[in-house]
């Protein structure tokens, strides 16, 4: 069965638009039928990557949902008039389908992340979810940011009977390595960036207050500022002008139509 979904474009990305449970649903009808497809969630960092790269932007728009990852995303959808959307996040999609393949039997794989970042999350999801039938987990060397196809990848997960793959690579890797690999696994791939470390407690949620006001980035800037300090700065700010010109334009044309 195959539900389908608003998409609303945001800084010219067809993004998903509707509620958690609704793009849930969508996603697991894709792994029970086995298809071959990839889910970006997507925050103002790879939405503001794609104006400038158009070849990321190829990736984003070949994907079957992109989700609206941050909550200024949500934000600029409803300011277009589509009141359903709801901010859909890495660290909410991700455990809410996890639930959900443990109910029904759904085989998963996980796919990223450091060996002990891994064998953290092994541990977590074992006591939350006895019942959940993971059948991989796999730490890959680090890749590039554009990984090349890895054949032997494509074999190992397909071997597995996953239907549901996890990956967690970051982005850009992981969007540009489900891209490459989607069309040959028979599988749904999501990638969900740094819910791996989110789900097995390595690292903290903002406050529900601080991502009601769309701050949460600022709440992962202060935790990892080396890291995540340039892509936050450069991204974010780009991402709110981007924004601002994508909705005069939609205001503009609404009027005069």
């Amino acid at each position: 069965m195959t539900i389908e979904i608003n998409r609303v474009p945001v800084l010219c990305r067809p993004v998903a638009a509707g509620s958690l449970a609704t793009i849930g649903e969508a996603i697991l009808a894709l792994a029970r039928a086995g298809r071959r497809a990839y889910i970006c969630v997507a925050a103002t960092h790879p939405l503001s990557l794609a104006r400038s790269d158009p070849d990321f932007a190829a990736v984003l728009d070949g994907a079957t949902l992109v989700l609206p990852d941050g909550r200024p995303v949500s934000w600029v959808q409803r300011l277009k008039g589509h009141a359903e959307a709801e901010q859909v996040a890495g660290p909410d999609i991700a455990p809410w389908l996890i639930a959900q393949a443990e109910a029904e039997g759904l085989a998963v794989y996980f796919f990223g992340g450091l060996p002990d970042e891994l064998a953290d999350l092994k541990t977590v999801l074992a006591a939350r979810h006895p019942d959940l039938e993971v059948v991989g987990w796999e730490s890959p060397p680090k890749l590039p940011e554009r990984p090349e196809r890895d054949p032997e990848a494509v074999e190992r997960i397909n071997a597995s009977g996953a239907k549901l793959v996890f990956v967690g690579l970051g982005c850009p890797r992981q969007e540009w390595w489900m891209a490459r690999h989607s069309a040959g696994i028979d599988a749904t791939l999501i990638g969900i960036g740094a819910a791996f470390n989110f789900m097995s407690g390595r690292l903290e949620r903002a406050p529900g207050w601080v991502r009601a006001l769309g701050l949460e980035w600022l709440h992962r800037l202060l935790a990892e500022p080396r890291r995540l300090g340039r892509r936050y700065l450069v991204h974010n700010a780009r991402f709110l002008w981007f924004a601002l010109l994508d909705l005069c334009t939609h205001w503009c044309r609404r009027d005069r139509g």
